[in-house]
């Protein structure tokens, strides 16, 4: 009698340390949950910094030159050749 006492006790001694390892893996798997969520909306939040901080491209780009130097641009949007030239051919 005495053994099965013993032999009872052990196995409800096992069943308690799995009772804990289950728990305690169940709460580990919750905390990875949350801390998935949590990079996911950190990652949004970084896709949406990233794209406020990204300049915008204009819609006009400066042609390039043969000797690869970019004319200067003018507040109208015309390179100063464009301008002398049309200036010229209208003082004729």
């Amino acid at each position: 009698m005495k053994f099965l006492k013993k032999l009872w006790n052990w196995l409800l001694g096992q069943t308690t340390i799995d009772e804990k390892i289950e728990a305690k893996v169940a709460k580990v798997k919750e905390e990875v949950t949350d801390v998935v969520e949590a990079t996911k909306a950190v990652v949004e939040e970084t896709k949406d910094v990233v794209k406020t901080v990204t300049p915008k491209k204009s819609g006009a780009s400066p042609k390039i030159t043969k000797s690869g130097a970019s004319p200067k641009i003018t507040k109208s949007g015309a390179s100063p050749k464009t301008l002398g030239s049309g200036a010229s051919s209208q003082v004729k």
